[in-house]
């Protein structure tokens, strides 16, 4: 099974539309992708600061997807963390105990060594459930509390109990993965940029072969190339297997139980 572990929507309200939702698919299905992970929509996402009601909003369309393809997506709880933690623990019951997500998606509201994220990622370690992470290294400004994979690896220090998929191989490059090299409870997502020779197979050899995980930031990028920087890689096929859906079909799991 193909799982892409990093995947957006680009409707222009959070509200499930069969048509948006079939043509991803088919898109899906043309570049032989089993199962998409939701992370939240690039068209309403409520921007770098998004509000509660951006934050439900976004989730909503997240579970709706869930629920009425339960073979073909997963959604991560989309969060804010510098909103109040009242409001924090209320959307992870919503979503992660009473609703069907999966895991925690934190984007560039808030740097991600920032002790305002400690209560989600005790909350996730008690769930027993990943979070996706947005990293970055930039020659020109970031963008708002963009992160890079150097704030990753502190708070992956901070909290060794929770598997962090730090996204964005091709953002963070080869210096991002030296520095989450000695976090074990770092993965890494293959998006980011468009493929870059080598980069694929540096990581698998620095992290090992379940630290690797295909990501493509859909539909920001294409599906078929993103997945080209996997097929083009120099791996075994057993490397091959686990980064294209193995090691993400494992932590999924994990986190149902």
């Amino acid at each position: 099974m193909i799982i892409d572990c990093h995947v957006h929507f680009p409707a222009e309200r959070c509200v499930y539309r069969r048509e948006e939702v079939d043509r991803c698919l088919a898109l899906a299905d043309r570049a032989g992708i089993d199962r998409l992970v939701y992370l939240f929509n690039t068209a309403d996402s409520g921007g770098v600061d998004p509000t509660p009601d951006d934050i439900r909003r976004n989730n909503d369309l997240g579970m709706e997807l869930t629920t009425r393809h339960p073979d073909r997506f997963a959604a991560f709880c989309y969060l804010n963390p510098a909103h109040d933690v009242a409001l924090l623990e209320a959307e992870m019951d919503r979503c992660l105990v009473a609703g069907p997500c999966i895991g925690i998606k934190l984007w560039i509201s808030v740097h991600a060594d920032d002790e305002r994220l400690d209560p989600i990622m005790r909350r996730a370690a008690a769930l027993g459930v990943p979070v996706l992470h947005h990293a970055w290294y930039k020659a020109t400004e970031f963008a708002y509390n963009e992160s890079t994979p150097a704030e990753i690896a502190t708070l992956a220090r901070r909290h060794p109990d929770v598997t962090i998929i730090m996204a964005h191989l091709a953002g963070g490059g080869v210096r991002g993965v030296l520095d989450v090299r000695d976090c074990p409870n770092v993965l890494v997502d293959t998006s980011g940029a468009q493929p870059m020779a080598g980069l694929v197979s540096y990581a698998v050899e620095q992290l090992g072969p379940d630290r690797v995980v295909f990501g493509s930031d859909w539909p920001i990028r294409d599906f078929a190339v993103q997945r080209a920087r996997v097929d083009g890689a120099d791996l075994t096929d057993e490397v091959r297997a686990k980064i294209m859906g193995g090691t993400m079909q494992r932590v999924l799991e994990e986190a149902r139980r």
